[in-house]
């Protein structure tokens, strides 16, 4: 071991944040926290760990509604929006609700869970704990005891957990030597269903931006996520915990704020709460893509005509396709006229419109007629499509088969009539 490694091993160790000699330990173990009649030290087979609980009623207002409304989800309505069917088992009540603090967003051996929070519905209450690594020489016990808390759950609600809070987890485990737990049976990341839900009128998918725009809820005084790690280095090395209750808060509200969303989740799903045009659309998309295309059409229609131009051309489009897709040719094609007044500029309904009266209506002449129009389109466009079916060469192509066939059916109907 060279000097240069040696003494950044020291300095770790003298702040806190590599290993402790037992004199540390008890200290850690006799100081008096933060949160008086709310906090505990739990025994574990590994040791004591931190653990603060705190319960909140379930009329408690959470921005624009009450964590009572969670109970109104069914796991029916959230097997649309995460595309997992057996997700229709999950109740909410019981359900564990997971969010972790941690030094770090890139994983690896270097970065720590520091907090777990975890909540759950039980005697009208809305219960909270918090685990927290006091120190690296918790870590195994913190882990162990929520191991066994976590247990008890078989679903389980996170906010990217399947990306990161698990992983996270199972990679300390790992490094403090328990066995990786089994994944829950049911696993709901509120973070894909609410892109899927409102990525096509939200800037971000963000929970502080959920919050904002779908719960009606502004944080004040919350402590940004990027300051926690030198909050807890700064508790290591200097015992410092002023700052520490705002990191507990910040996760309590993370919590809280998942309670809500998956409330609001199950009901955008189940058609309930579609306070914007585009969720019409978004929840059309989810049916279609699942093959329920009855109610895709429900919603499509609804968005065809909801004010917002941007959200009509698309649903107007998609709508056609499903209706082609069921061979509802008439009706698709009407779409498709409806579009070339609407928005002229688009080459596809053109297209769309010469397949169907070349290859449905018979009608040549007219498929020529708009292959014409869309080359002519495609000319003014600053942008052109280099491949596909809207390139200029699949056009031309398109365009002198149609001629062709256009010259052979009148020469065919000119022989009949002699």
């Amino acid at each position: 071991m060279n000097g240069e490694t040696r003494l950044r091993l020291e300095r770790l160790r003298g702040s806190g944040e590599l290993g402790g000699n037992a004199a540390q330990k008890k200290e850690i173990q006799k100081t008096e926290f933060l949160f008086p009649g709310e906090e505990e030290l739990a025994e574990t087979v590994a040791g004591p760990c931190y653990l603060r609980q705190v319960s909140f009623p379930l009329d408690l207002i959470h921005g624009n509604g009450c964590l009572l409304d969670v109970l109104n989800c069914r796991g029916a309505d959230l097997v649309l929006p995460a595309r997992d069917g057996s997700l229709s088992a999950v109740r909410p009540e019981n359900s564990l609700f997971l969010d972790i603090e941690t030094t770090g967003l890139s994983g690896g051996a270097g970065t720590w869970v520091i907090l777990i929070g975890l909540g759950w519905l039980s005697n009208d209450k809305f219960h909270l704990r918090q685990y927290f690594l006091r120190h690296p020489t918790e870590e195994k016990a913190m882990l162990s005891h929520f191991a066994e808390t976590a247990a008890g759950f078989g679903s389980w609600i996170t906010f990217n957990g399947r990306n990161f809070d698990l992983p996270m987890i199972q990679s300390r485990k790992i490094m403090a030597g328990i066995p990786v737990f089994t994944e829950p049976t049911h696993h709901v990341d509120l973070l894909s269903c609410a892109r899927r839900l409102w990525r096509k009128r939200l800037a971000s998918c963000s929970l502080r931006s959920l919050e904002t725009e779908l719960l009606g809820l502004q944080r004040c005084g919350d402590i940004p996520g990027a300051e926690i790690p030198a909050v807890y280095f700064n508790y290591l090395r200097h015992g410092e915990k002023l700052r520490l209750r705002d990191v507990f808060g910040h996760n309590a509200l993370d919590i809280l704020s998942m309670v809500r969303l998956l409330a609001r989740v199950a009901g955008a799903a189940g058609g309930e709460e579609l306070a914007h045009p585009a969720d019409n659309y978004a929840l059309a998309r989810l049916y279609q893509e699942s093959g329920r295309l009855n109610e895709a059409i429900k919603y499509l229609k609804r968005a065809a005509c909801c004010g917002d131009e941007r959200v009509e051309v698309e649903a107007i489009f998609r709508l056609s396709l499903v209706y082609k897709r069921r061979g509802m040719w008439l009706e698709a094609a009407a779409l498709w006229h409806e579009l070339t007044e609407r928005f002229p500029h688009d080459l596809t309904p053109y297209v769309e419109l010469a397949k169907y009266y070349e290859h449905r209506a018979g009608d040549p002449a007219a498929a020529l007629t708009l292959t014409e129009q869309a080359l002519s389109l495609l000319h003014y466009r600053l942008n052109s499509v280099k491949s596909g079916e809207l390139s200029a060469s699949a056009l031309r192509h398109r365009l002198a088969r149609l001629q062709l066939k256009s010259k052979q059916m009148t020469k065919e109907l000119y022989q009949c009539q002699q």
